[in-house]
């Protein structure tokens, strides 16, 4: 509907008039060689005038810092996924994703813009990406980091639609089955504390990964996280971005005992002082050639999860031993203990 601007006759800041009352307010400016126009209508505030006319301003102003966040109709996906990134903490959930944009997103849709993407491309990045050896699951950051910035494009009308709503994903594939979890549990134990019994530092970090803790998680620990005192310690830079508190068992504090320090990285480089341990590789080997060929640090999550299945620890607790805000992502580590219940319900049919 038209503006009759000949309402407006008081001149109340660049870009600002008012009517006689003060109470209807026209916006009117030029940005981008278009004029940007905008009518407040306060009659029936019961604000006085000066109320009125700041709050006009201020619609003013934010009218005008809203219209200069706008990326141009023409921007690339390489722009909103930078948008969406400033909107990150820095950690190291942010950097894993940054490294799997460049790395395998980056050089294939980054230069297009994003209006002319569909979903279309977005199903056939994520499946050329699957073809290229990508297993689902990792193939899926793909998504985690377009869709956010796309949801950003589209609130700031940069985009109509976000096209990674109509992607489909395979699933991951399914986990080998824990076989005798509980039976699993004690082998790891026992290697850990045979082949490490001198050594402190390496026998700490796997009781760490053996606990349900991710590699990251361990290299990432600082002394100033760890309260001897209370038997806690505090992971700050997790993959859910929250900051958990989470129990020192006895056999870990009496390692970390053995070598700690007030400040700085628990486990530094042996190589590099003053530099976090870059990797366990050459460690997880020897417990690999040890135990045998199924052990690999991470499957410790799913052996000691499925342990605590076996002995009827309810999901809500299993889901807190490995640090997931939402209960049902214990799925992908715990292996279904269908034995155990189909005994059960042949219990109660017998019974």
């Amino acid at each position: 509907m038209a503006v009759d601007r000949s309402e407006f006759v008081r001149q109340v800041d660049t870009g600002l008039k008012a009517n006689k009352e003060y109470n209807r307010f026209y916006i009117s400016f030029k940005q981008d060689n278009k004029i940007k126009q905008k009518v407040l209508d306060f009659s029936k505030k019961s604000w006085d005038k000066r109320t009125r006319i700041n709050q006009a301003k201020r619609e003013l102003q934010n009218l005008k810092e809203e219209i200069n966040m706008l990326l141009d109709s023409d921007a690339k996906v390489d722009e909103i996924v930078n948008m969406y990134f400033q909107t990150l903490p820095e950690t190291a959930y942010k950097k894993s994703r940054a490294s799997y944009y460049n790395r395998k997103v980056k050089s294939r849709i980054g230069k297009k813009r994003a209006k002319d993407i569909l979903p279309m491309h977005i199903q056939n990045l994520v499946n050329n990406l699957a073809n290229q050896g990508d297993n689902p699951r990792t193939a899926k950051q793909a998504i985690e980091v377009l869709s956010p910035a796309f949801k950003i494009a589209r609130a700031n009308r940069i985009v109509l639609t976000n096209p990674c709503e109509d992607v489909k994903i395979a699933p991951a594939k399914r986990r080998k089955i824990v076989v005798d979890a509980t039976d699993k549990l004690k082998i790891i134990y026992d290697a850990i504390m045979f082949i490490y019994e001198n050594n402190p530092f390496y026998r700490a970090f796997f009781l760490l990964a053996l606990q349900g803790r991710r590699k990251g998680e361990i290299l990432n620990l600082k002394w100033e996280h760890i309260s001897f005192e209370h038997d806690y310690y505090v992971l700050v830079d997790t993959k859910n971005d929250e900051e958990q508190k989470i129990f020192l068992p006895p056999n870990v504090k009496e390692c970390l005992q053995e070598f700690s320090s007030k400040r700085g990285w628990v486990f530094e480089s042996p190589v590099n002082p003053g530099k976090r341990l870059g990797d366990v590789k050459h460690q997880t080997a020897k417990l690999k050639k040890s135990i045998g060929g199924w052990f690999g640090m991470h499957y410790c999550r799913n052996v000691m999860v499925s342990a605590m299945a076996e002995r009827g620890v309810d999901a809500i607790h299993m889901s807190g031993a490995l640090g997931h805000s939402d209960p049902n992502t214990i799925t992908k580590y715990l292996t279904m203990n269908y034995l155990q219940g189909s005994k059960i319900a042949s219990d109660m049919i017998q019974r």
